[in-house]
């Protein structure tokens, strides 16, 4: 296997809420240096209860800080369909530069280290040290299952009408994505096209009631949940759905988002 293949390979997206994440890792490298006084931190005494406090806040930081920035360069980043070990390597890799950054300004100010070569690959081996031992043991864990599609006993139609006279579109149900709410219009999105029509989600809603597939996400959305082929982001920048075809998504309003993630 070469080294694309292996970077390229998809991995399972855990997600998690990276500030909870940031809190939790800062705590264990704050108990880390305080009990076992790693890196002669002995020579501190009690000192060390203190002048370790602003490690942890690095740590946060360099948790929570890439969910920010890496999206403004690449948006879709953190996709879950497209989550592999290479990205998984480039976020890791931000987090141990903003995390080595954040301990050499600790050193210097903190602890009162000359500003030179030396401090600064202190804080880079020291950070990439864990770095790596965070990396590998996510890395390899077991991935997770991914839901596995429920087959269509038939192809059933469906018919939506508009609030013209002789304004109807019949769609098949397997195809149907999503209807969007677009003021007085609703757009019918499937597999295979896009079709606008003049009526309300309400109207939609009761048309497609008798389909249990069909479920709000957000309050201008109405999705076909065996479409779905899984749902990405955190509770801190928010939920969206990746569709079948993985080019389109659909975003997911906070009181829908635990009916979504029943259903992977």
């Amino acid at each position: 296997m070469s080294i694309k293949e292996f970077l390229d390979k998809h991995i399972a997206f855990r997600d998690v809420n990276m500030w909870t994440t940031g809190v939790v890792y800062g705590v264990a490298v704050y108990l880390i240096l305080v009990i076992l006084q790693p890196f002669c931190i002995s020579m501190l005494g009690d000192e060390r209860f203190i002048k370790m406090l602003p490690f942890p806040f690095v740590t946060l930081i360099g948790f929570v800080a890439p969910w920010y920035i890496i999206p403004l360069f690449k948006k879709d980043f953190f996709y879950v369909k497209d989550w592999t070990r290479g990205r998984f390597a480039v976020l890791t890799l931000v987090i141990m530069s903003i995390t080595a950054i954040g301990n050499m300004i600790v050193f210097v100010v903190v602890l009162g280290a000359p500003v030179n070569l030396e401090v600064a690959w202190i804080a880079l081996w020291q950070t990439v040290a864990i770095g790596i031992l965070i990396f590998g043991v996510v890395l390899f864990l077991p991935e997770k299952k991914r839901r596995e599609e429920k087959p269509q006993e038939k192809v059933q139609e469906v018919v939506l009408r508009g609030a013209g006279k002789d304004e109807e579109i019949t769609v098949l149900l397997d195809k149907l994505l999503y209807v969007e709410s677009s003021r007085n219009n609703c757009n019918i999105v499937t597999t295979d096209s896009e079709t606008q029509i003049r009526s309300t989600m309400i109207a939609i809603e009761e048309a497609l009631a008798e389909y249990k597939e069909m479920k709000k996400c957000h309050r201008a959305y109405l999705v076909n949940t065996t479409n779905i082929v899984t749902m990405d982001g955190n509770s801190t920048l928010g939920y969206k759905l990746i569709m079948k075809g993985g080019m389109l998504t659909v975003p997911v309003s906070r009181q829908y988002v635990k009916d979504m993630l029943a259903l992977q």
